[in-house]
C-alpha cells in the first residue's frame, strides 16, 4: 500500500469512528479490510498524528475500551480557520489555476466564499494601480473534461470528433464514456466506441469537440475498470523506461508513483520503471530532479537526457 492509499485509510478511520463512537474493533476491520491485530497497530500510529514529540493529545486521540474505538479532536479543530489577506488572495489565485478535473462546482463555490471576505476586507483607500489582474487564459480543453465527466456521472452517450495520430485524420465517434485516467501528465478516456463496436481509450488531447447525447448507456456488468486500466498502463508506448532516483528525493518519487518506484541499493533510493510513448517526458523527469535523478535504461533515453542537458548548458554559456 503507497502512502496516498494509507493517509486515505486514516482519514476514513477518523470520519467513520468520529461518527460511530464505540464501534467494535472487529467491525471496524470489517470496514476498512484489515485484521483486528492489524487494526490496533494502525491505531497505535495514529497517535503519531500531531507535532513532534507527537504526544497523543495534540490533535486526534484514538483509543480503545473493551475492545470498542473512539476518537476525541483537539479543540482547536473546531475552530474556524484565519487566514491573513495576502494567505486568502494566494489561495484564490490558486483556485483559478487549478487543472479542469478538479470539481467545478466546489472549487466555484469556495471561490465565491474567499472572493466575499476579501472584498469586505479591502482598505477603502487602496489605489486603482495597487490591485493585481489575473487574467486567466481561456481552455477550451476544459469544458471538454467537464462535459465528459457529466456523461461518464450521468451515463450518456458523447460525440466526439477524435484526431488518429497513426493515420493522420479525424473522425466523429459516439461513445459510451465509462471513466476518466491520467498517466504521465496526459490524460485519457475509455469507453465503448459505437464506430469500432469495442472497447476503446482516446487520448484527451486528441479530442477536438465533446457534445452530449440525451440518449443513456448502460456499462457492461463484467467490465473490471481496476483491471482495465492496469493491462492498458502496461500496453502504453513502446518505451519501457528506467530511472534511478537518490534517496534525497526517493520519498516524492514512491508517494507519486507507488508500486512502479522499486528500492534499490543500500542508500535507500528507487529505479522508476514507467512506459511512454516517447522519451521527451522522461527526459524532463530526468532533469526536473537533477543531480538526485539519472536515466538507466533504455540506451536512447541516456542519449537524450546528455543531449537536452547539453543543449541547456549551452543558453548559459
Amino acid at each position: 500500500m503507497n502512502v496516498t492509499e494509507r493517509i486515505n485509510r486514516i482519514l476514513f478511520i477518523l470520519s467513520f469512528v468520529s461518527k460511530n463512537q464505540g464501534i467494535t474493533i472487529p467491525e471496524l476491520a470489517e470496514r476498512v479490510g484489515m485484521r483486528p491485530k492489524q487494526l490496533i497497530k494502525e491505531l497505535d500510529f495514529m497517535l503519531l498524528i500531531g507535532k513532534p514529540p507527537f504526544r497523543p493529545d495534540d490533535y486526534v486521540d484514538i483509543y480503545v475500551e473493551d475492545q470498542r474505538v473512539y476518537v476525541e479532536y483537539d479543540q482547536m479543530l473546531n475552530r474556524p480557520l484565519r487566514f491573513t489577506r495576502p494567505e486568502a488572495l494566494a489561495l484564490l489565485i490558486s483556485l483559478k489555476l487549478l487543472d479542469p478535473e478538479v470539481d467545478a462546482k466546489a472549487v466555484q463555490s469556495l471561490t465565491r466564499t474567499i472572493e466575499k471576505v476579501i472584498s469586505t476586507s479591502l482598505d477603502p483607500t487602496a489605489r486603482l494601480e495597487d490591485r493585481i489582474v489575473l487574467d486567466q487564459p481561456s481552455r477550451p480543453v476544459s469544458r471538454h473534461f467537464t462535459l465528459l465527466r457529466q456523461a461518464i456521472e450521468e451515463r450518456r452517450k458523447a460525440a466526439i470528433e477524435y484526431y488518429s495520430l497513426t493515420r493522420d485524420a479525424t473522425s466523429p465517434r459516439v461513445i459510451h464514456p465509462y471513466f476518466l485516467m491520467k498517466n504521465l501528465g496526459y490524460w485519457y478516456l475509455t469507453g465503448h466506441c459505437e464506430l469500432r463496436k469495442d472497447v476503446r481509450t482516446f487520448k484527451f488531447e486528441r479530442i477536438l469537440s465533446v457534445e452530449l447525447h440525451q440518449e443513456e448507456f448502460s456499462t457492461p456488468p463484467d467490465l473490471d475498470i481496476n483491471k482495465y486500466k492496469k493491462n492498458f498502463l502496461k500496453s502504453m508506448g513502446p518505451n519501457k523506461v528506467e530511472i534511478y532516483f537518490g534517496p534525497q528525493v526517493a520519498p516524492w518519487i514512491k508517494e507519486r508513483w507507488g508500486s512502479s518506484a522499486t528500492r534499490k541499493g543500500k542508500d535507500q533510493g528507487v529505479v522508476l520503471t514507467l512506459a511512454s510513448e516517447t522519451l521527451e517526458y522522461p527526459s524532463r523527469l530526468v532533469l526536473s530532479f537533477a543531480p538526485h535523478a539519472e536515466p538507466v535504461a533504455p540506451p536512447e533515453l541516456v542519449d537524450k537526457v546528455r543531449k537536452d542537458s547539453s543543449e541547456i548548458a549551452r543558453m548559459y554559456e
